[in-house]
């Protein structure tokens, strides 16, 4: 297990991701989740959410009726995670290297987590984790941020300003290493004072090509790529596509 330590960046940023984010993406990956996976699984299937988060669609999955554990490097996120989706099992544990005693009918790591894993070996060595934590026949899903989504949208400056708190997130990306990055500066009032939280985020542009080679060098097969719009539903990737959905299947 690596410690918090690796992921202090990510405790730091827990609160005000589980105030916006945690719940933005989760209708959409459902969306995938009900066209690719969930039909394919038992109604009490056991799924592994890995990079959870803050928990919001470990909670979705779980009042469904599936077995969920959710899997996270960062402490503080898990805290969350535990209150939002008390029906779920949450462990403390790195996707490059976890092991855990069960075997998993479908595993989904969504909200473009893996992005923030920075070299094509680490990815690898999630996908080889993956691998080994499921079922044969089970089902791989997860998402990631393409180089389009990169190009096009991380090139500005954001806020979010509440009364009790202040989030700006300008964020970049460079083309030639295809690292984007976002800049936080988080202020909180708590006990009348305020408080203030820099910290970097980073994530890694995959090509398909690198994505599909990873998954196979992994012993992963039978790899479909999609992209998704919310009036038209999955659709074929292409190099326009800002992000991709990839699902796999462990040999029986």
């Amino acid at each position: 297990m690596k410690s918090a330590n690796t992921y202090s960046d990510y405790d730091r940023f827990a609160w005000v991701y589980n105030k916006h984010w945690g719940s933005h993406f989760t209708p959409k990956a459902l969306a995938v989740l009900d066209e690719l996976v969930l039909p394919k699984v038992p109604g009490n299937a056991r799924i592994l959410d890995l990079c959870c988060g803050t928990g919001q669609l470990a909670q979705e999955l779980s009042v469904r009726g599936y077995a969920v554990t959710g899997l996270d490097g960062s402490g503080e996120m898990l805290k969350f995670a535990r209150e939002n989706a008390s029906a779920a099992q949450f462990i403390l544990d790195d996707a490059r290297t976890f092991r855990l005693p069960k075997k998993y009918d479908a595993v989904a790591s969504m909200f473009d987590s893996l992005n923030h894993v920075m070299t094509i070996e680490e990815l690898t060595e999630v996908f080889r984790s993956v691998h080994k934590c499921l079922k044969p026949g089970g089902i791989f899903l997860f998402d990631m941020n393409l180089e389009h989504g990169y190009v096009t949208n991380w090139k500005g400056h954001y806020a979010i300003i509440e009364d009790d708190h202040v989030c700006i997130f300008p964020n970049r990306y460079d083309s030639k290493q295809r690292i984007g990055a976002i800049d936080f500066t988080i202020f909180r009032l708590e006990d009348n004072a305020w408080w203030r939280s820099d910290l970097t985020l980073s994530q890694r542009c995959y090509s398909h090509s690198e994505i599909l080679s990873a998954l196979e060098n992994a012993g992963f097969i039978e790899v479909r790529s999609y992209a998704h719009d919310q009036r038209k539903g999955l659709r074929p990737l292409t190099r326009y596509s800002n992000r991709g959905f990839f699902i796999c299947e462990k040999p029986r």
